[in-house]
């Protein structure tokens, strides 16, 4: 299982803020650390000044924002799908592998689209894949589903082979998902993990009891290193 952090999504902190939660989710181990759309200062001082280890910068932004997104020059980009056409989100995830992007589509509302058209949602996924993209990231925005139903569908999308990943803003059961995701077959489980300024947002704690989910905590060394990194990283200023 891997992590992907959406902490520097959030506006209001300071681009030395940042840059140091950056650093110190890097030391934590996630897979990504996704500082938002592009065009932002904080990008040109992170090709400056940032060196990460582990973790990889990832830009994200719509395909409208193609040209923003690789002026970005990070080694990742997420194209955040949302009501675009499979022509749109081909090309653009064509171009970006081309100038050589790795790219997550984050597929905004899937859920509800599978609710109302699975044949639709499905071909979302495989567009995706077929044009590049290293892994499809489902998201419930809406956050209108019980957990055992995100992995229900989940399991039959990953029936495809295509990598996927999973992403909720539904706060009251978010572990409880991002569990249900993992077991389903969700490699890649999207949260915020960092704590600036004290701000915690959607953070996903490391377990979450049996007897609340119906199933047993997913193994995960870093998600379990989590709450004493959000203490460390909440001292950032």
């Amino acid at each position: 299982m891997e992590l992907y952090d959406i902490s520097l999504r959030r506006t209001g902190q300071s681009t030395s803020d940042r840059l140091v939660a950056a650093q110190r989710l890097d030391a934590l181990g996630v897979t990504f650390v996704d500082a938002g759309r592009p065009g932002r200062l904080f990008y040109r001082r992170a090709a400056l000044e940032l060196r990460l280890r582990a973790a990889t910068l990832i830009a994200s932004g719509g395909a409208e924002d193609l040209t923003a997104l690789l002026a970005a020059e990070t080694p990742a980009v997420a194209v955040v799908v949302q009501e675009h056409g499979f022509s749109v989100v081909r090309e653009a995830v064509r171009q970006l592998v081309r100038a050589g992007r790795r790219v997550v589509v984050e597929a905004r509302d899937f859920f509800d689209g599978w609710l109302a058209d699975p044949e639709h949602a499905l071909e979302v996924v495989l567009t995706a894949a077929e044009a590049g993209a290293e892994t499809v990231m489902l998201h419930d925005t809406a956050g209108a589903l019980w957990p055992d139903q995100v992995g229900e569908i989940i399991a039959v999308v990953a029936e495809t082979g295509v990598p996927l990943g999973f992403g909720c803003h539904d706060d009251s059961g978010t572990a409880a998902k991002q569990l249900f995701a993992a077991d389903a077959g969700a490699g890649l489980l999207q949260g915020s993990y960092a704590v600036v300024r004290g701000g915690l947002d959607r953070a996903v704690p490391p377990s979450v009891h049996p007897a609340e989910t119906g199933v047993a905590p997913v193994p995960c060394p870093r998600l379990e290193q989590t709450m004493s990194a959000q203490t460390t990283i909440g001292g950032v200023r």
